[in-house]
């Protein structure tokens, strides 16, 4: 199953650059190895997506997804939940 990150919201945790630590947001943009988020301080962030784990909001559900598990594999927008 898959599910597109653009809109929702995210929180990055465990990143390689300990500074992305605590990034959160709602998705803008999403290409194959990064997400461009929206802060709640109206700040554009573009992180790597296989350097951080990221908390996913769909729903009234959060998951912990690893961010090499988002990295696109040829479809843009989505992700797999394996």
């Amino acid at each position: 199953m898959s599910k597109s990150l653009l809109f929702r919201f995210i929180e990055t945790i465990n990143c390689r650059n300990e500074s992305l630590n605590g990034i959160s947001g709602v998705v803008i943009d999403e290409t194959t190895k990064t997400i461009k988020v929206l802060t709640l301080t109206n700040s554009i962030k573009v992180i790597i997506k296989e350097d951080c784990w990221f908390y996913v909001s769909i729903g009234n559900c959060t998951y912990l997804v690893n961010g090499r598990k988002l990295i696109l594999k040829g479809r843009k927008g989505k992700f797999l939940n394996s």
